[in-house]
């Protein structure tokens, strides 16, 4: 069969399934036969081979799951690099991009600077931020030893030097160590959302998404430990549900933080939340 014909057929087959199905039809076959998506345009005639439609047969099946295209591929953009992913790590999202965004922009202009991730899953974040602050130290943590290993090989893949540490959140940082940053895309859905039953998410790890009933539970540990590995002035940069805003600004404010601001994503949400931890001259 032709590539048009073919595209009808996927669309047909996940168009119930998917809000994208045209695009996922498109970049699974694009992949399946190891062309770019423009070439599906340029050569609709092109007839598959017998191996290639049956490959592509079995990556529809799939995502018919549904599972989510990023793993099909075995990798994700972010920040206009390419990541591999697997069901062990949540998959990157451009709403992080910001975050990351937040970060460079508070931490440009410093030498010597010191960033703790906690829970890196891909890690994503960590290493966008090393290759655009290559002299900064950079420490990632997670719970899982599947996430560290898949970080690890992002990081070797864009050549980047970063400290992988096996933690709950603070568990294994010292208290002696302080940071200048701390950075965190923490799980934060509450647990009977039914948003957790909708679209790719099941496919993904629970752990990752939600953290207890109310979804506050990871970022209340953070915000409320935070400020004991924070040099002083430092920042904790946190990514967080479009409703809780307020419930963090105060959580941030009830544990000492200052200079408490959000920043809104591109559907003008309210996605990031910054707190400062008061400098020295404060006192």
């Amino acid at each position: 069969m032709d590539l048009n014909t073919v595209l009808d057929w996927a669309r047909q087959q996940i168009g119930s399934s998917s809000d994208s199905a045209a695009l996922d039809a498109e970049v699974l076959l694009a992949h399946c036969i190891g062309k770019s998506r423009s070439y599906l345009y340029t050569w609709p005639e092109y007839e598959l081979s017998d191996e290639h439609w049956g490959t592509y047969q079995s990556l529809i099946a799939q995502r018919l799951i549904p599972t989510p295209v990023a793993y099909l591929l075995g990798e994700r953009e972010f920040f206009s690099l390419d990541f591999k992913t697997t069901p062990a790590a949540l998959i990157p999202r451009s709403d992080t991009e910001l975050l990351v965004e937040a970060a460079l922009k508070l931490c440009a202009n410093h030498s010597n600077f010191s960033i703790l991730e906690l829970g890196t899953g891909t890690g994503v974040i960590a290493i966008t931020l090393k290759l655009h602050q290559p002299s900064y130290t950079v420490i990632a943590t997670d719970i899982s030893p599947q996430c560290l290993e898949l970080a690890k090989q992002n990081a070797t893949r864009h050549a980047v030097d970063i400290n992988w540490m096996l933690s709950d959140w603070f568990s294994a940082i010292e208290t002696s160590e302080r940071y200048d940053m701390i950075v965190s895309n923490p799980p934060y859905i509450a647990q009977n959302d039914v948003y957790l039953t909708r679209g790719d998410l099941p496919a993904e790890p629970l752990l990752a998404l939600s953290s207890g009933p109310t979804g506050l539970e990871s970022l209340q540990y953070i915000i409320t430990s935070a400020l004991n590995y924070l040099k002083p002035g430092g920042h904790l940069l946190l990514e967080h549900g479009y409703d809780q805003e307020c419930a963090v600004a105060n959580l941030l404010k009830s544990s000492g933080f200052i200079n408490i601001s959000c920043q809104y994503d591109i559907n003008n949400l309210p996605r990031i939340s910054i707190g400062q931890c008061v400098s020295t001259e404060s006192h």
